[in-house]
């Protein structure tokens, strides 16, 4: 196994428990917090750092179902994380109005891309 796909690996897995811990937390308290914005940050950067790894590994951009859903996915938790500190930095209650049952579904379309990349990468079609 590549070095490149091993690393990808722990920081995808890593962006899977950063983000989790912040949308659940967010979603079950009803109430963004400082330290959820923290956590999803560490959720995108670790997620674009798995992303970044991938494509050094595969040295130029492919297009398959996984692909698109996995950068439509680092889109919507790049979007997220600019609501999320918009809404906290302003003190917007509008903008936090709908945010969490936003969050659900952005985690929700991230998490398809995860478990598709799980599969491909176990059963060796990645």
């Amino acid at each position: 196994m590549s070095l490149f796909i091993l690393w990808g690996a722990v920081f995808f897995t890593l962006a899977l428990v950063f983000y989790s811990v912040g949308i659940w937390n967010d979603y079950c308290h009803k109430q963004l917090k400082k330290w959820h914005i923290t956590m999803f940050g560490l959720g995108v950067l670790t997620d674009t750092l798995g992303t970044l790894l991938m494509y050094l590994h595969v040295g130029y951009l492919i297009f398959t179902a996984h692909s698109i859903s996995g950068f439509l996915g680092l889109f919507l938790m790049m979007s997220h994380f600019c609501w999320a500190f918009l809404a906290i930095r302003n003190n917007d209650l509008q903008l936090l109005n709908n945010f969490h049952r936003f969050s659900i579904l952005v985690w929700s379309f991230w998490m398809i891309s995860y478990i598709s990349g799980l599969y491909l990468g176990i059963n060796g079609l990645g």
